[in-house]
């Protein structure tokens, strides 16, 4: 091998190494950023905080409430909701759809998630876990602290916490 062949050798190395760094350093990160703006198939994803308290006792809500069957009553409102789908390539595990309006844990954790922007509200997710007999009580509800006279009205916001205070009459 003549020393111009070995420049040459050497020249090609240097320039599949520069391209390597390039592709690494500048194309990879852009790709990766036009990925994460992919559009997020949900209009909406917001989550609201509630508190029931029932004869001066706190109610545990529970986790799943829109996901699963047993504490998913009403399915009016499943067309914004998340349709299941496969979890694994084969198709044998599938996650189940879930209502617009669900539960991820029993802290009282509301989660908004829909595939259509629009409000939804408190009454909508009582009538969506089904099982909260509110008929001859006293309801008082607050948001944020603050007293609102139409508890079932109360439209789910980001962040915003709401109180249930549940008396039975007698």
């Amino acid at each position: 091998m003549n020393k111009r062949q070995l420049i040459f050798i050497i020249a090609l190395i240097v320039v599949v190494i520069l391209i390597s760094v390039y592709i690494e350093l500048v194309i990879k990160p852009q790709n990766m950023d036009m990925n994460l703006k992919k559009v997020n198939p949900l209009a909406v994803y917001t989550h609201s905080n509630l508190s029931i308290i029932l004869d001066n006792k706190p109610v545990v809500i529970p986790s799943h409430i829109g996901i699963n069957k047993s504490l998913w009553k009403d399915h009016s409102l499943d067309k914004y909701g998340v349709p299941g789908m496969p979890m694994d390539e084969e198709g044998e595990t599938t996650m189940p759809g879930m209502a617009p309006l669900y539960t991820n844990n029993n802290n009282g954790r509301i989660t908004i998630g829909s595939i259509v922007d629009r409000n939804y509200t408190l009454g909508e997710f009582i009538y969506i876990r089904g099982q909260l007999d509110l008929n001859n009580k006293k309801i008082m509800a607050f948001v944020d602290n603050k007293p609102v006279s139409n508890y079932s009205g109360i439209v789910l916001k980001d962040g915003q916490n709401i109180t249930l205070d549940i008396l039975t009459t007698s």
